[in-house]
Order: structure tokens, then sequence, then C-alpha cells
């Protein structure tokens, strides 16, 4: 039976739950990625960390360009675990098998309604952890493509808060590494959160694809022009269906002082 106050939200109160099964793993994971693919293959430039929720439920919305994308994602840790959806298909591929089951990632059937997924992501939402949603449901090579409204509708389930995520630069890897001889420079930018706007307790189904459309925009905002693919025309952006009066605390987690660094940031306060 689901908690809600007196003004009938969802609460999402008490300790966020551990799971030792996967937490020892997920923290030898972050210090390999830190201290062995940060340090000697990539060059990580990150803005807008402080537009990240240190508390309450989060999803974090973003499009999906390379392999690499999802491993970049879980390296953070804004004091609690990010935990990706994986397509079912990487189960099938040793190698990243390893990785996505050692770190407890969402398995997801694509193209279909699948309702063990979405009950999963939002046990791991009630939980206390984020959740990465790639809204375009695969990678694209081109650009954005058109995104799927499951992250619109669990974000109304669960009521969370959306933080808009961009990221490029990741194709290059490993190319640039092998070819080059140097490092890959990957790119992310963390956007202003907010919610979607709705009233009562009814999801409005009917409302799923501009609110799709709307966050869609605000991650191309954040992109290179060549990346916007069909969100390139930011005159057609609007902002109706989405709440930015919210209230908010920012992560607290500072990022490693070589990320600092690099891009000349400032921690936040």
């Amino acid at each position: 039976m689901e908690k809600r106050d007196q003004d009938g939200r969802r609460v999402f109160g008490g300790p966020l739950a551990k799971n030792w099964n996967y937490t020892w793993r997920r923290r030898l994971f972050r210090c390999g990625i830190w201290n062995v693919l940060y340090r000697f293959w990539i060059r990580l430039r990150v803005e807008g960390w402080e537009n990240i929720p240190a508390t309450g439920p989060v999803i974090m919305m973003g499009n999906h360009i390379s392999a690499m994308d999802p491993l970049v994602m879980i390296s953070f840790y804004p004091d609690r675990d990010i935990v990706p959806l994986a397509k079912v298909e990487s189960y099938s591929e040793p190698f990243i098998r390893y990785f996505v089951g050692h770190w407890g990632a969402i398995p997801v059937n694509r193209g279909e309604a699948d309702t063990t997924a979405l009950k999963s992501a939002i046990n791991h939402i009630d939980d206390g952890y984020v959740v990465m949603f790639y809204t375009e449901g695969t990678r694209s090579r081109t650009g954005l493509i058109e995104g799927q409204e499951g992250t619109a509708y669990l974000a109304l389930k669960t009521e969370a808060t959306v933080v808009p995520v961009a990221i490029w630069g990741s194709r290059a890897f490993p190319g640039t590494w092998y070819k080059d001889f140097r490092r890959t420079k990957i790119n992310i930018r963390f956007g202003e959160p907010f919610r979607f706007k709705h009233e009562g307790r009814r999801i409005p189904r009917d409302l799923l694809r501009p609110m799709t459309d709307e966050a869609m925009y605000r991650i191309a905002k954040m992109l290179p022009k060549d990346w916007r693919g069909v969100y390139s025309d930011l005159s057609k952006a609007s902002t109706n269906l989405l709440d930015f009066d919210i209230e908010w605390e920012p992560v607290r987690k500072a990022l490693p002082k070589r990320v600092l660094a690099e891009q000349g940031a400032t921690q936040p306060k």
C-alpha cells in the first residue's frame, strides 16, 4: 500500500534501501572507471552537476548515442546510485552482460509495454535510487530521434523530478585513443530539473506525447546543433506542461577534483 501525505502526494521518506549484493560491486566499478578509464582514455567535462536533486524521487532523461553513455552515467554518485535501464539483448552478450548484470541494471524489452521493467523502475525510485532513462529507446547515430512516452508516464506515476541530460563526444571512443593516441573528450550537461504538470491522480495519457516532446526539446537545447536531430527547430519548443517552480535541494556530493580542473568549474555549495 503506497503512502501519501495530507495533500494526496506520494511519500518517499525513510533511509535509502541498501542492496549489499550490488553496493560493493558498484563501488568497485566506479573506482575502476574514475581511476583507469578517466585517467588514461577519457577526458570528462561536466556542466550542471548542481541541477541534480539530493533527495526525493528523481528520473534522469537523456539522449543516447554510444554504448559508452550508460557506463559514463553510472560512474557518477550524486549521494546515491544511478541505475539505468538496459535492453534485454545486452544480457546475451557476455562482455556487456557482466557489467549490466553485476551493476543491477533494469532489463527492458524494447518495442513493447514491459510492465515488469516498469514495476522494477518504480521500486528503484521508491527505494531512493536515481533511474536513468534513454528516452529515444535506442542509440541514434545522426542526432535525436522521437522520444518515447514511457519516461513521461513513469515520471507522472512516481511524481518524480526529471533532470534532462545531454551527452556527446562518446561516439569517438575508442577511436581517438588508438588512432590519435589521445583521450576522448566526452561532454555531459545536466539541465534544470522539472516536473510534468497534471491535475488529479489520473495520468493524462493524451498529454504524454506533448509532454515527451517538450522534455526532449530541453535535451536538444543543451546539445550541439549537429546532434539535435528531429528536435533541431528550437522555435517549436514550449514548456506549457513542464513545471520548473519546484523546491529541491542540490546534490551534496562533489565531483572529483580532476573533473573540476578540466572544466574550471566550482563545486556546488
